[in-house]
């Protein structure tokens, strides 16, 4: 095992343990909320599917964050991964309280806008203003950890997350159930106790990031004028932008489900829920690579980048299949802990299974997107989302799904068509950026 490949995996499996366990409070509360009614189960469906919009920004940042700060370590420029470290910190908190406060004021129009109505509406909207309305705590988490991964310490975010899962999963039974004495909240226990348990991670990440190189100083805290033309914005618009094109993409497919009916709808939730298991792999990896390559780009390093692009691609791919076929065979036992709902089952089993059989195609979409993102280029990830979700994936969901009656069949077919779209669409403009790189070095060698 080459060095890269070892400092990859130094990386990767933390953030793979990470994500599990960031996964695993919403997978805690769909078990948990489960157990009060279907109707409880699609009111959180929705609000995730919201805080997935959200995510999406969160995540460009943190994207952003890791490819500016890594690309600044990889060139040597200390003072320059200084600057971007506090600049980072000052955008996590404007963005985290505006999307805070404009979740508190639009809680009901955003939840009818994705066709909410009754029930549904009215226990979503309860939930959606405890934990979208203190998103600030979820940016908080998202950028601590990735600042304090970027410092060389990829194992902090994870143990933090460990003590967070735990929390949420003790508080969330107690407030939901009522028990030792504490009165029965429902589903709104189950966003204090989210809440409660990602207020103390963030003070245990801002305490460990105090002690590493990226340490913050009372410059993160000062206006900032010109802030929105730093190189962190303009990498995170267009990952942004990516991320958004999908999850709202990710609505008009809700719309569609929530049209074939409630029980079909509330399968898909929680089939959602099971196989986001199946993705954290590449998720972690694309974590790992998004900081390497940024490093090997700024040191102009093209054969690292090639040996850690393919390294994570094939090892993603081996272990989403893998998990994603355990999941598979274990279906039948996990699915009845959520519902004993004949339709709702076989929706879910829809999900599970093409969720398995796609492995290979998803992890590389994951891995070649945060490759040419940590180059630089995260334009193309946008235009290649933004067609292959509102044209592919929307397009043959509604024909295959509405017109020609295949119901959720039909979305996730075209779900799988979207992925082999972009997957050749990032592949093709990677490797004409490497060798685009590979020549210009090249000429700059021979004519200095």
């Amino acid at each position: 095992m080459n060095k890269d490949t070892r400092k990859l995996i130094d990386y990767a499996l933390p953030a793979i343990g990470e994500n599990v366990l960031q996964t695993t409070v919403g997978f805690v509360d769909g078990l948990l909320i489960a157990k009060l009614s279907l109707t409880a189960v699609s009111a959180v469906s929705l609000v995730n599917g919201v805080l997935a919009i959200y995510q999406a920004v969160f995540f460009a940042l943190a994207v952003a964050v890791a490819t500016v700060v890594s690309n600044a370590h990889g060139a040597k420029n200390t003072s320059e991964v200084s600057k971007s470290v506090q600049s980072s910190f000052f955008l996590t908190l404007v963005t985290g309280v505006l999307i805070s406060v404009l979740s508190l004021l639009f809680a009901h129009p955003i939840l009818s806008a994705m066709g909410a109505k009754g029930a549904v509406l009215q226990q979503g909207i309860v939930f959606f203003k405890v934990v979208a309305g203190t998103s600030i705590l979820i940016v908080l988490m998202t950028i601590l950890g990735q600042l304090v991964r970027t410092a060389g310490h990829p194992r902090i975010p994870l143990r933090v997350n460990i003590i967070v899962n735990i929390l949420n999963f003790v508080l969330d039974s107690i407030l939901i159930f009522g028990l030792f004495g504490f009165p029965k909240l429902g589903i709104l226990g189950a966003g204090i106790g989210t809440v409660l348990a990602r207020l103390i991670g963030v003070g245990l990440l801002l305490h460990q990031l105090q002690k590493t190189s990226h340490a913050l100083d009372k410059t993160c805290f000062k206006w900032q004028p010109r802030i929105w033309q730093s190189e962190i914005v303009r990498r995170a618009i267009p990952i942004m932008g990516e991320r958004l094109m999908m999850r709202l993409g990710d609505v008009i497919i809700f719309i569609f489900l929530i049209g074939y009916g409630a029980k079909i709808f509330a399968g898909n939730a929680i089939g959602e829920t099971i196989t986001a298991y199946n993705y954290l792999p590449a998720f972690g990896f694309a974590t790992g690579a998004s900081i390497l390559v940024a490093q090997a780009f700024g040191a102009q390093n093209t054969r690292a980048i090639r040996r850690l692009t393919k390294t994570s691609f094939l090892i993603t791919a081996v272990m989403s299949t893998v998990l994603g076929g355990l999941i598979f065979l274990l279906s039948p036992i996990i699915l009845h802990s959520f519902t004993s709902d004949t339709l709702a089952l076989s929706a879910a089993h829809v999900v599970i299974l093409i969720s398995f059989v796609s492995e290979p195609v998803v992890a590389g979409v994951i891995i070649y997107a945060a490759t040419l993102q940590a180059m630089g280029d995260a334009k193309t990830p946008f235009y290649a989302t933004m067609f292959g979700m509102w044209i592919v994936r929307i397009g043959f969901a509604w024909i295959l799904g509405t017109i020609l009656g295949l119901g959720i069949w039909g979305v996730w077919l075209a779900t799988v068509l979207d992925n082999i779209f972009r997957l050749i669409v990032l592949k093709l403009v990677y490797e004409r950026r490497i060798r685009n790189q590979e020549i210009n070095r090249a000429t700059e060698s021979i004519c200095p």
